[in-house]
Parts: C-alpha cells; structure tokens; sequence
C-alpha cells in the first residue's frame, strides 16, 4: 500500500478512511453486548446505523454546500458497500466465529487488503507488481500459520 499512498493521494480522502474506520469501530462497541442469533441482519443494520451515525457530523461539515449526483458508477458503488461488505461479509464472519471460533476466524481479516487489491485490479484496472504478491504471500503465510497453530493433533 506504500506505494499507493505516496502516489499523490489526497490527505483529507485518507482522514475519512480513517475516520470511517473509526466509526466501524465505535459502532462495533455499541454493539457488543449483543448476541448474534436469530436476528443478525438487524445487528447489522443497528451496526451500520451507528457507524453512519458517527460519520454524519464529519459528513456535514466536510460536504457543506455540496450535492450528490447520483450517476450509475455512484449508485452501483453505493449498492455494492452496502450488500457485499456491509451484510455478506458480517454473515460471512459470524458463520466462521460459529463454524472455527473466534480466534481462527479473526485471521482472516488478514485477507481483506488482499481482496481489496484483487477487487481493484479487477473492476478498476489497478497494476498489481511484486510487491502486492509479496503482500499477498505475506498474508496466505500468516492464515496458514494461525490456522495450523490451533489445530487439533490427529
């Protein structure tokens, strides 16, 4: 990623990655004295409710003035955040903290830049050079490594 940082990003568009990250953070928190069961959907809904919560005032003040044009790349990006990392992803990981444990599970929130970069290279067109296969190598390594260390002796 170093090399995607210094390639003229905008600092202010990074604050608000981080400040959304934040806002994962804190809408986590309010959250977890929740137990998953029947109801997850609504967890995350509730969970996204929050994050968005967090998130407007900084929204607010950043955006004052500002419109949104909904064009169809907007939308489709909109509808994607939603759906796929929003719902899928959060179904997908509390199935493996259920199926794995919490611990197993847990590494493979390592894959996220990988399929970040993955993603990117294929719908954006992105160049992927050595050093995002070292990544990726980087990472595999580290699952595999987790996985195998709680595993049960045959």
């Amino acid at each position: 990623m170093a090399g995607r940082l210094q390639g003229g990003s905008d600092p202010v568009a990074v604050a608000m990655c981080v400040a959304g990250a934040l806002a994962l953070a804190v809408a986590t928190l309010a959250l977890r004295g929740i137990a998953p069961g029947k109801n997850l959907l609504m967890i995350v809904g509730l969970q996204m409710f929050v994050g968005a919560a967090t998130l407007a005032p900084l929204s607010w003040w950043l955006e004052a003035g500002m419109a949104a044009r909904w064009t169809q790349p907007a939308t489709l990006a909109f509808v994607y955040t939603t759906i796929v990392p929003g719902v899928i992803a959060t179904v997908i990981w509390f199935s493996l903290v259920r199926r794995i444990g919490a611990v197993k599970a847990a590494a493979f929130h390592f894959l996220t830049p990988c399929l970040g970069v993955g993603i990117a290279w294929v719908l954006l067109g992105e160049r992927l050079g050595w050093q995002d296969a070292a990544g990726v190598a980087v990472a595999t390594v580290g699952i595999a490594l987790v996985q195998l260390s709680k595993a049960r002796p045959a």
